[in-house]
């Protein structure tokens, strides 16, 4: 028989746990799509411009939820993806790309994967249902102008991720998908580009906006910083993402991600 002084304690520590797990998640990170300022028709104030590694790896960039003392689980993370190429413009991100991939990890070191999802040709559903594929300029945002090619903007939404991070800590993210082969393409693939802009021009909130971005290779290991400001553009950008999150309330926990 089971006590009923036993069966209290255990419906507290219930009690508890949703105290500390079970508050609504809040966009904590903006760092979105710019607004203004955009495409070539904006002159040397364009705002908003894409990027990838020229090497075998990806971009990413960093973003830091909260104040110091504070804990925070991530719920979503949200980027966005300039896909296209001047001769054509998928219809599906699944026609270009094979899975995508979200690393999150301590700024200044590497990164983890943290969520993952294959993708099909002519298909916007990803194998994991937590992995969100949308197209952003289906929904309102602007075509992305690639030197006179008008090309789509995809959402990708990573969510049920459960991340525990301190607050006021950088973490470092990244996003990417290992591309399928082009057609006559002499075994070249298509290259993943995050979308990015510039904080001062984009007319929306940047937070956490500092102009550097991040290198990493194939395997997430951290290689340095980039500074688009002379390196193929003429200002600074940082990957737009946005992060939502809910504080932990009550009982601490372990972080999920190690700090530098």
């Amino acid at each position: 028989m089971v006590s009923t002084d036993r069966v209290w304690k255990v419906a507290a520590g219930l009690v508890l746990a949703w105290a500390a797990w079970g508050a609504d998640t809040a966009l904590v990170v903006d760092r979105g799509l710019p607004q203004a300022n955009l495409n070539n028709v904006s002159g040397a104030a364009r705002s908003n411009v894409r990027w990838h590694n020229e090497e075998q790896g990806f971009l990413g960039d960093n973003f830091t939820i909260g104040t110091r003392g504070e804990q925070w689980v991530i719920d979503t993370i949200r980027t966005w993806t300039v896909p296209g190429l001047h001769e054509v413009d998928p219809d599906h991100l699944g026609d270009f790309f094979q899975d995508v991939r979200l690393y999150v990890g301590a700024s200044g070191g590497s990164l983890t994967p943290r969520a993952s999802a294959l993708l099909t040709p002519g298909n916007d559903e990803a194998s994991d249902a937590n992995v969100r594929i949308s197209e952003a300029t289906r929904g309102g945002a602007s075509l992305f102008d690639d030197f006179g090619a008008a090309l789509r903007v995809w959402q990708i939404d990573f969510s049920s991720l459960n991340l525990v991070v301190e607050g006021g800590v950088p973490y470092g993210f990244g996003v990417w998908g290992i591309g399928r082969a082009i057609p006559g393409g002499n075994g070249k693939a298509y290259q993943w580009f995050n979308h990015a802009s510039n904080a001062s021009l984009s007319g929306a909130r940047q937070d956490g906006a500092d102009g550097m971005m991040l290198l990493f290779d194939g395997s997430g290991k951290a290689l340095g910083s980039f500074n688009a400001q002379g390196n193929g553009w003429d200002k600074s950008s940082d990957i737009n993402v946005q992060v939502f999150a809910h504080r932990v309330e009550g009982r601490q926990a372990r972080p999920d991600l190690a700090r530098e």
